[in-house]
C-alpha cells in the first residue's frame, strides 16, 4: 500500500496576550533553559517540514527581543486587546499570503509547556489519516488546542469574533474531529502561583 502524502501544515503560536492575571509578561518567564515562548518555539522547530508563525501583541518589543533569532515568521497583532479571535485572524491572513498551500494549521499556545513533541506528532498523525477533519486535544477543561484545523475552515477562523478562539470552531464541528488526550500535561499557566507550582513539578519530575 503506498504511503499517504504528508499534509502541509503551518504552525501558529499565539502569544499576543497581556498576561493580566500574571502581572508580568507570561511569554518571557523563564522555563528550563529558555523562556515560555522560547520553549514553545523550540518545540515547534522539532516538527519537521512545517512553517512557524508567531503572533505577538502586548509587550511586543520585550517578547520580540527574546525570539528574533529563531527561524520563524513573527507577526504583530495591532488589535490584540480585542481578544484571541483577532490574533488568530492575523495569523491566518499571513499564512494565506504564503506562497505555499497548506492543508491545515496547527494552533498552539505558549502557556502549555508540559505538552511534549510526542503529543504534537500524534496530532499530526491523526490529521494525516484524514486531513479534512480537525485533530484536537482533550484537556481537563474540554476539547481545545493544540489543534490542527483543516484549510477548509480557514474562512471560519478569519470570521471569529474578537473574544472567540479556536475552541469555538472545534465546538461548532464537534462531530467531525479526532482527539488526542493530553493526560496530565495539558495544564496551562494563568497565574504566578500556577507558574511556580509548574516549575516545581517540572523540576521534580
Amino acid at each position: 500500500m503506498p504511503l499517504l502524502p504528508k499534509p502541509k501544515i503551518a504552525q501558529l503560536i499565539l502569544a499576543a496576550g497581556s498576561s493580566s492575571r500574571m502581572g508580568e509578561p507570561k511569554q518571557v518567564l523563564p522555563w528550563r533553559n529558555t523562556t515560555l515562548i522560547g520553549h514553545a518555539i523550540q518545540r515547534a522547530l522539532l516538527i519537521k517540514e512545517t512553517s512557524i508563525y508567531v503572533v505577538l501583541g502586548a509587550h511586543y518589543d520585550t517578547v520580540y527581543k527574546e525570539i528574533c533569532h529563531f527561524p520563524v515568521t513573527i507577526l504583530k497583532n495591532e488589535e490584540w486587546q480585542s481578544g484571541m479571535g483577532s490574533t488568530i485572524c492575523s495569523g491566518i491572513k499571513a499564512i494565506q499570503q504564503d506562497k505555499l498551500s497548506y492543508d491545515g494549521v496547527l494552533i498552539s499556545l505558549v502557556d502549555q509547556p508540559l505538552l511534549d513533541i510526542a503529543h504534537f506528532n500524534t496530532l499530526i498523525n491523526q490529521f494525516s489519516k484524514k486531513s479534512s477533519v480537525i485533530a484536537a486535544t482533550v484537556l481537563d477543561s474540554g476539547i481545545g488546542v493544540p489543534a490542527i484545523i483543516p484549510s477548509k475552515f480557514f474562512d471560519e477562523l478569519l470570521q471569529l469574533q474578537a473574544d472567540f478562539g479556536a475552541r469555538y470552531i472545534i465546538k461548532k464541528h464537534i462531530d467531525h474531529i479526532n482527539t488526542v488526550d493530553a493526560l496530565d500535561k495539558g495544564v496551562d499557566i494563568d497565574t504566578i502561583a500556577e507558574y511556580h507550582a509548574m516549575i516545581k513539578s517540572d523540576f521534580s519530575s
